[in-house]
């Protein structure tokens, strides 16, 4: 099967639909398809291109094309109206991998390019990441859920897990690590010996650390800066709780996987797919309250890491390459009828 994956962030950039593409396009490279990505981005000077599989940077109108007419299906890793247009030309058969939501920021009126995206999703087959972005969405549409790092994120024995909280993302306001240091001077108040790692970085660290320091809990809360790899998967292994108190509806949220696949309670705001990413073993909080976010900490700082097995099962990425590669064969495959 010849694939064309459309993705106009991808590797060197760093994020969520950057990682997502890559894995899908090693995957199904892996089972022994063409795979062809489109993007924007352009890898830093005198470096060999790091995959295995077809990168085609600052591809135009007619390249895009050129490879969307040889491909037998068309990804779209989130629509683009970019990538519509060539598409439009071949109409080979389309998936369109929903990895936010397709709407405006603050409820406001959806634009033209919105509408229009909305339009063709139509004319496609439609992926989401959660049943929350599908319930959104208002599509017919399949939830495939994203896949963690099975092979970075796993119990390391040899790591004391010594340390309690544990904050991981950019330092920005939606992320909400501020409500994580509202809730341990909380805890403090009630004379719990708890502490706080802040692991990540963004515009709202100084702000942080100043929060910190008025809140009297500057000596418990740790600031490391950003942390991958290895160096995360170890840090994550060190504490006992990984706390994700988004203010803004996480499309999904696949540090929560990460987090108790190292062996972590994760703690988790209920807004968009973060409850489905924590799983049954998640404990769940009510977004922007602090004092609930507080007694949800106390109870998983009383508790051992739930069995996360079965859920974490669900999200390997050798099952999630295989749920995409299903429906891709069913798309190109003709049905005939007796």
């Amino acid at each position: 099967m010849k694939v064309v994956i459309h993705s106009p962030a991808f590797h060197p950039m760093i994020g969520g639909l950057e990682a997502f593409a890559a894995m899908l396009a090693g995957g199904l490279h892996e089972r022994g398809h063409e795979v062809v990505v489109l993007c924007q981005s352009d890898l830093p000077a005198g470096e060999a291109e790091p995959f295995p599989f077809r990168v085609v940077r600052r591809a135009g109108f007619q390249a895009m094309a050129r490879w969307m007419a040889w491909a037998d299906v068309v990804i779209h890793v989130q629509i683009s109206l970019k990538g519509l247009l060539p598409w439009l030309i071949t109409r080979r058969p389309l998936l369109v991998s929903h990895q936010t939501w397709l709407r405006e920021e603050g409820g406001a009126p959806l634009t033209w390019q919105t509408r229009l995206k909305r339009l063709a999703c139509r004319l496609a087959v439609n992926v989401t990441c959660s049943a929350a972005i599908g319930r959104d969405l208002g599509l017919p549409h399949i939830v495939i859920p994203n896949p963690y790092d099975d092979a970075l994120f796993h119990p390391r024995p040899e790591v004391a897990r010594d340390r309690d909280l544990l904050f991981v993302g950019r330092l920005v306001s939606d992320k909400g690590a501020d409500l994580l240091l509202e809730a341990v001077a909380r805890l403090a108040a009630q004379h719990m010996h708890v502490s706080a790692t802040i692991t990540g970085s963004g515009p709202e660290e100084p702000a942080l650390k100043s929060q910190a320091e008025k809140l009297g809990i500057q000596d418990r809360v740790r600031f490391t800066g950003p942390l991958r790899g290895e160096a995360l998967a170890r840090e994550m292994n060190a504490h006992r709780v990984l706390v994700v108190p988004s203010r803004w509806a996480e499309p999904f949220g696949i540090v929560a996987l990460e987090g108790a696949a190292s062996g972590c309670v994760v703690v988790a705001s209920d807004g968009g797919g973060l409850p489905e990413a924590a799983g049954p073993c998640g404990i769940i909080f009510e977004s922007g309250n602090v004092e609930n976010l507080a007694r949800c900490l106390k109870t998983a700082l009383e508790q051992g890491a739930p069995d996360a097995r079965e859920h974490l099962q669900r999200h390997q990425r050798a099952r999630i390459v295989a749920s995409f590669e299903r429906m891709l064969l069913e798309m190109t495959t003709p049905h005939t009828t007796s």
